[in-house]
């Protein structure tokens, strides 16, 4: 009889608090890039992204998010002009850095539906430590749902913002980077 106790509780207490693997579900995710430029706003969006992480949920609450990366493959975004892709690539130095990426360092706080976190950004081979503000949800299947818009100075990371028409047409150094992340396990 105490060894059915001890193991309904052992059972019990693992089900309660468990750092699950979680990866990026692509499909249901998105990443688009807003920016502005002298003439009109533009967007593009990040068509070929991957992510993973190990997240602890403890009865429908996250707890914590601990080895959290994300990769955005530059030749993947899209704008749905090409000459705009183009010269979006050209100013990454897509053959250089085909890659951008965050690598979260600490999550600083999280309450019930959003948290702070701070990490890693790499653009353009250089890295800059972000802080970042993320709402997310936990669903019904247990997935976890995270949302936010990161602001990015491309100056901040030596790159040198698009320019057309031999320079009539020239984007702002500030970018909005919206992400709508889905992570399962």
């Amino acid at each position: 009889m105490l060894r059915i106790l001890f193991t309904l509780m052992f059972a019990f207490s693992t089900m309660l608090v468990s750092a699950q693997s979680y990866s990026i579900d692509v499909e249901n995710s998105k990443v688009v890039i807003d920016g502005t430029s002298n003439v009109h706003d533009w967007e593009s969006e990040a068509e070929q992204f991957s992510g993973n992480a190990t997240i602890e949920i403890e009865e429908d609450s996250l707890i914590s998010i601990s080895d959290l990366q994300f990769n955005v493959v530059v030749d993947g975004i899209k704008s749905g002009k090409g000459g705009m892709d183009s010269k979006t690539y050209d100013a990454l130095d897509k053959k250089k850095y085909p890659n951008i990426t965050f690598v979260l360092s600490e999550v600083t706080s999280i309450n019930d539906s959003s948290l702070s976190a701070t990490g890693d950004l790499t653009i353009s081979g250089v890295t800059k430590s972000i802080q970042m503000d993320v709402e997310y949800e936990i669903q019904p299947d247990g997935s976890v749902l995270f949302k936010g818009t990161q602001n990015i100075n491309m100056k901040d990371y030596d790159v040198d913002p698009p320019k057309a028409m031999f320079g009539a047409i020239k984007a702002g150094e500030e970018v909005d980077v919206i992400f709508d992340a889905k992570f399962i396990q």
